[in-house]
């Protein structure tokens, strides 16, 4: 297993052969936008001044790592910025492995290859190496993989890990599959890997990857370590128009699923460009190692020198949100076309596409002011849906489609007495949201665990805005996950105009969405968790010491006497006392609502009631996981440091009761 150990792959890499031409250099994305480089200058002077911006618009630090075998390091994003928001650290492991693909849209040679780190807590005790391969699937077939989907393994008997294998390269049998959607990964064209014909080593060290020492920063705008191929003494790689190429990130720890060697890479799940991850020790299982497709995209960057026709490149796209307005609404994007290899450049059309409620595609010529296209999608009754993107089209006849398509709603208020907030990573999905105030007998079927009706919209569509909220009495923000906006200053005002007006929040990572994970920290005065919400005190992931632990219950209890935990104690002494065994409440959002278990704790001010508390995994005392008040105009405030769907009691079965599905939830009492 000595290229286990020795090597970690993240690579950037195009496949094939070309005739060179006249070429320029670029920092060619993932997203097909293309940084201009010096070309006077050394590839490492040219990465160093070259803006590379996140989806902000930030400009990103690039640095050139040093060619050291010795070094540790760590890395796993593949960016397609410009296209989403990559907000996600997508964790790494020893031994396991990751790729993204991308599509040659122009003959080119590929220069450098980058990356950045969103993990600095296990880049010192990891190293990654970076490799190139070649796919013999289509870019449409990888895109359209379903995900997540278990895709297979090689067997690897003896190999002294989890006795698997990625590529095949030390197999000691034929490809064993698990999706029958894919009997093949896209790298081979044979089950067996010797009677492989497809040559799908595209930039390595006859089969090594090359070791990198990836950049420590913990700034909001990653720094870019880049990989000199030309400095590896390996040389470049020449690709064509059409090839499809994979960058592939190997992490050679040995300590499998160890937290002290985990590495993350900047991911967004948001652009639908699912990418592959090989787990060694299992995602789900550790009997079922191998490959997975991901929706996640990881964040690189690769440089290269152009050498021909380049389609246009279409970016600042207009992103537009559900809103409340029946409108026109315009969509606006700049749209350049180059031609590096020499002869004739220029759009020759542009186009907007949008479809109503599903409907049939609509095309709309979009109209020029120099590189900006803009044109409009006609107003819509509230209620309806719309799917847009964009295509382009040069004076070769070369074509690129917007590598996204943006769906919006308009949205109509329709229930003024509440909004139900879905503001998390799956916001727009369907389970569990419908189900936090709904069902409630389960699952006994005791009508007097019935829930509350009551009458509310649901909001699953990004940042409030004041013309929504204003539209609103009571509003019920679930954060599960993390929240994915921040809607505090929009919430103070609103409830400082009127004090009839009432909050809640949920969630058992709204407190690190602001803070982050400092352990124990005071929240100061003048923040909206402390002044609005009452908490003056924050112990970030209470539940947590090692690795592992984000997947266990949690005790919990509920306060008895208190307002709105009262229902629960009563309910859960009852159950104990009908069944004859003594269960726990736990928080246990794994299970209930496939969430890791990232439990807060809290210290509140004097007028807040603590209506549950949580046990640290360190021991000591309760904390304080819940509480309520009422502020001074009259307002009524509820904040919950967990899921409060995510309330069981201990398992199997025939001791197991759903509390956050009952009538007598807190927050169901939090509604009454």
């Amino acid at each position: 297993m000595f290229k286990r150990f020795f090597t970690i792959s993240l690579v950037l890499a195009f496949f094939a052969s070309f005739t060179m031409a006249q070429s320029e250099r670029y920092v060619l994305k993932p997203s097909g936008e293309k940084i201009h480089l010096k070309k006077t200058s050394s590839l490492k002077e040219a990465l160093e001044t070259a803006k590379i911006t996140n989806f902000k618009g930030n400009v990103l630090k690039s640095v050139i790592t040093p060619i050291n075998f010795t070094a540790a390091g760590k890395l796993d994003t593949v960016n397609y910025r410009g296209l989403g928001n990559f907000n996600t650290p997508f964790v790494f492991y020893g031994q396991d492995v990751m790729f993204t693909y991308f599509k040659v849209e122009a003959d080119m040679t590929i220069k450098g290859i980058g990356y950045s780190n969103s993990r600095d807590e296990g880049a010192a005790n990891a190293t990654i190496d970076l490799r190139l391969i070649k796919l013999n699937w289509t870019y449409d077939e990888l895109v359209a993989a379903e995900a997540p989907a278990y895709q297979g393994y090689y067997p690897s008997v003896g190999d002294g890990f989890n006795e698997a294998d990625y590529f095949g390269e030390e197999a000691t049998g034929d490809w064993i599959v698990a999706d029958s959607a894919h009997m093949l990964p896209p790298w081979t064209d044979n089950a067996d890997p010797a009677l492989n014909t497809w040559d799908y080593d595209l930039w390595s060290d006859g089969g090594f990857a090359w070791p990198t020492t990836p950049s420590i920063t913990t700034s909001e705008a990653p720094v870019y370590t880049w990989l000199d191929l030309e400095g590896t003494g390996l040389g470049t790689v020449d690709v064509v128009k059409g090839e499809v190429f994979a960058v592939v990130a190997i992490h050679s720890g040995t300590k499998l699923d160890d937290a002290d060697e985990q590495f993350g890479f900047w991911a967004t799940d948001q652009i639908g460009i699912p990418t592959w991850k090989y787990y060694e020790n299992g995602r789900s299982s550790t009997t079922e190692p191998g490959w997975w497709v991901r929706k996640y995209t990881w964040d690189f960057a690769v440089a290269v020198d152009i050498t021909g026709d380049t389609p246009p490149k279409i970016s600042d796209v207009t992103i537009l949100g559900t809103t409340l307005s029946t409108e026109a609404q315009t969509v606006e994007a700049t749209i350049i076309d180059e031609n590096p290899g020499g002869g004739s450049a220029g759009v020759a059309s542009a186009n907007l596409l949008y479809t109503i409620d599903d409907g049939t595609e609509v095309s709309v010529a979009m109209t020029a002011s120099g590189d900006v296209y803009s044109a409009d999608i006609p107003g819509q009754v509230a209620g309806t849906s719309i799917i847009y993107s964009l295509e382009a089209t040069d004076v070769g006849s070369n074509y690129t489609k917007w590598a996204r398509d943006v769906s919006y709603k308009i949205f109509a208020i329709e229930n003024p007495n509440a909004l139900l907030v879905f503001n998390g990573p799956d916001a727009a999905s369907g389970y569990p949201q419908s189900y936090y105030f709904g069902g409630g007998n389960y699952p006994y079927g005791d009508p007097k665990y019935a829930v509350l009706a009551w009458d509310h919209d649901s909001w699953a569509y990004g940042a409030l805005t004041e013309e929504l909220v204003n539209g609103y009495n009571n509003i019920i923000e679930i954060a599960t996950g993390g929240p994915a906006d921040i809607n505090n200053d929009i919430i103070a005002a609103w409830l400082a105009a009127d004090k009839d007006r009432n909050y809640m929040v949920a969630g058992d990572e709204w407190l690190g969405g602001m803070y982050g994970w400092p352990g124990t920290l005071e929240i100061p005065d003048g923040d909206f968790a402390k002044d609005v919400m009452g908490i003056s005190t924050y112990y970030s992931d209470i539940n947590y010491a090692a690795s592992g632990d984000q997947l266990l219950a949690t005790p919990v209890n509920s306060v008895e006497g208190s307002l709105l935990g009262d229902n629960l104690f009563k309910l859960h002494a009852q159950v104990s006392a009908d069944s004859g065994w003594t269960s726990s409440i736990l928080y246990d959002p794994e299970y209930e609502v496939s969430s890791n278990n990232w439990l807060d704790g809290a210290d509140f001010v004097e007028d807040v009631q603590v209506f549950m508390t949580g046990m640290p995994i360190s021991g000591g005392d309760a904390l304080a996981i819940a509480g309520n008040r009422t502020l001074a105009a009259g307002n009524k405030v509820v904040f919950f440091a967990y899921d409060p769907l995510s309330l069981n009691s201990d398992r199997p079965s025939e001791q197991y009761w759903w509390y956050g599905f009952t009538g007598d939830s807190p927050q169901n009492a939090a509604l009454n």
